[in-house]
C-alpha cells in the first residue's frame, strides 16, 4: 500500500483500551495512531465497511521452524520424539524456508508482535528483515554440562555475532522490524539450573516452557518416570542432575531467577499457590511473569484444564501462543481466541480480546508501544472481516465467527 495512507475506517473499532466504536475512523501520523472515534461521514483512504479494526495480534510463543509432521499422536512424549526426529532430518536450508513461509502466515494472519523459540537464532535475520516485532529466543539445553556449555556458547557467541552485523534491516515491504534477541532455557527436564542462572544473569529477554506435562512434574519429584525414560532414550539424562527445585515454580523463585521477567509457555500443571506470582505488578520496573497458553496444543493432547481463568481472577498476565505448525493447524492468535471461545463461552470477549493483544504486549515491555489502538501508539492494526448482525456485544462478532483476517498493518503501512 502507499505510504499516504492516513485515514482508515471500518464497520466496527475495537481498541481495547476503551469501548467499542461503531463506523469508527483511525488518523495515523508518521506511523503512529493520532487519533482514534467516531467517522460521522468524513473521507478516508481506506474504508472495511464489512470489517473489524482491532490491534495487531501478539503471538507470545511460537516456534517458526517447526512444520506439520506425519504424527496423530496425542501423547505428548511420544510426539516429542517424532518432533525430535524431524528436526534432525532438517537442513539450515530447509528450517530457513519454514521460517519465511511460517513468519509470512503468521502476519498474513494479523500478527504484528512474536516471540519465537529457536535453535541458534535461526529465525534472527529473517524476522529483522519483516514487517513485524519480534523476540527471538535461542533455545538453550542440556542436563549435561557439556551438551549445555556448548548450546550457551554457541549462543552467546551467535547473539554478539548478529548484533555487530546488524545494518540495513529494511523489508521487501520498506518497512522495518524490530528485532530483540533473548534467551531460552527450553525447560526443567532439558535444561540444567546453572543455564537457567546464566541466562537470567545475561541482561536479555527471557522466556522457557514450564509446568507443561505431568511427567514433568514426576521428574522433579521423584527424579523418575516416564520423562526420565525418554531422556535415557535419547541419551540426554544426567545420573547427577539436580533440579532448582521439586516443583515447576522454584524455576521462577528460586534467588537470581525471581528479579527477572520470564514468559512462561503453558504453565498448565502450575499449583494454585504459584498463580500470585503472575500478578500484575504496580510498579513498571518490577518484574513481570506472564503464561502464554497455547490453547488448540493444550487441547490436542488432552491436559487437565488450563487455570488461565484463575490466573486472570487473581489479576495474573494470561496472553497467547499458537506453539508451532507440529501441534496446531495455524500461527494465527484469532484463531486461538476463537478456539477457546468455543470452550468457554463464559469468558467476556473482551478480555480475550485483551489475551491476544495488550496482555502479549505487556509480557514483552512494549505495552506503551502497542498492543491497543491508543493515540501515541503504533499504527499496529488487523483488520477482521465480521458477519452482518448486530449482537449485543459487538466483541461476538470478532469470535463467534470463521471470517478471516483481510489486512495486517504494521507501523501505518499495510504489509
Amino acid at each position: 500500500m502507499s505510504d499516504q495512507i492516513r485515514t482508515v475506517s471500518a464497520r466496527w473499532i475495537f481498541p481495547v483500551e476503551g469501548a467499542p466504536i461503531e463506523r469508527g475512523m483511525i488518523v495515523i501520523a508518521n506511523g503512529l495512531i493520532e487519533s482514534i472515534g467516531r467517522r460521522d461521514g468524513r473521507s478516508v483512504d481506506r474504508d472495511f465497511p464489512d470489517a473489524s479494526l482491532v490491534p495487531g495480534f501478539v503471538n507470545a510463543h511460537t516456534h517458526l521452524e517447526l512444520t506439520p509432521i506425519a504424527c496423530d499422536e496425542t501423547d505428548e512424549i511420544r510426539w516429542l520424539q517424532s518432533v525430535i526426529e524431524h528436526r534432525r532430518r532438517s537442513t539450515p536450508e530447509s528450517s530457513a524456508a519454514a521460517i519465511a513461509a511460517n513468519l509470512a502466515q503468521a502476519i498474513r494472519l494479523g500478527t504484528t508482535l512474536i516471540g519465537d523459540v529457536t535453535t541458534d537464532f535461526a529465525s534472527a535475520n529473517i524476522t529483522a528483515c519483516a514487517p513485524v516485532r519480534s523476540f527471538v529466543y535461542s533455545e538453550l539445553l542440556g542436563l549435561k554440562h557439556e551438551r549445555g556449555v556448548e548450546t550457551t556458547r554457541r549462543a552467546w557467541e551467535i547473539a554478539e555475532r548478529l548484533e555487530a552485523e546488524r545494518g540495513d534491516d529494511s523489508g521487501s515491504s520498506g518497512v522495518r522490524g524490530d528485532r530483540r534477541l533473548g534467551f531460552s532455557p527450553h525447560a526443567p527436564y532439558s535444561t540444567a539450573g546453572w543455564i537457567y542462572r546464566k541466562a537470567a544473569a545475561s541482561g536479555r529477554p527471557l522466556t522457557t516452557h514450564l509446568a507443561e506435562t505431568p511427567e514433568e512434574i514426576e521428574l522433579l519429584r521423584d527424579r523418575s518416570g516416564r520423562m526420565r525414560d525418554f531422556l535415557e532414550s535419547i541419551g540426554a539424562w544426567d545420573e547427577n542432575w539436580a533440579p532448582i527445585g521439586s516443583k515447576p515454580s522454584d524455576y521462577l523463585k528460586s534467588e537470581g531467577l525471581d528479579r527477572v521477567d520470564w514468559i512462561v509457555a503453558h504453565g498448565t500443571y502450575l499449583q494454585k499457590t504459584d498463580f500470585s506470582l503472575f500478578s500484575i505488578p504496580t510498579d513498571r520496573d518490577d518484574p513481570r511473569r506472564s503464561i502464554a497458553y497455547c490453547p488448540r496444543t493444550h487441547a490436542r493432547f488432552g491436559h487437565a484444564p488450563h487455570p488461565y481463568r484463575r490466573i486472570l481472577e487473581l489479576g495474573g498476565a494470561v496472553c497467547i501462543g499458537t506453539d508451532g505448525l507440529s501441534s496446531a493447524a495455524t500461527l494465527g492468535v484469532l484463531d486461538e481466541l476463537r478456539f477457546v471461545r468455543r470452550i468457554d463461552r463464559s469468558l467476556e470477549c473482551e478480555t480475550l480480546l485483551r489475551m491476544g493483544t495488550l496482555n502479549g504486549a505487556w509480557a514483552f515491555r512494549l505495552d506503551r508501544e502497542t498492543g491497543s489502538l491508543t493515540p501515541g501508539k503504533s499504527a499496529d492494526i488487523a483488520a477482521v472481516a465480521i458477519p452482518d448482525r448486530n449482537p449485543s456485544d459487538p466483541h461476538e462478532l470478532l469470535f463467534d465467527s470463521d471470517r478471516p483476517v483481510v489486512a495486517t498493518m504494521f507501523r501505518g503501512r499495510f504489509v
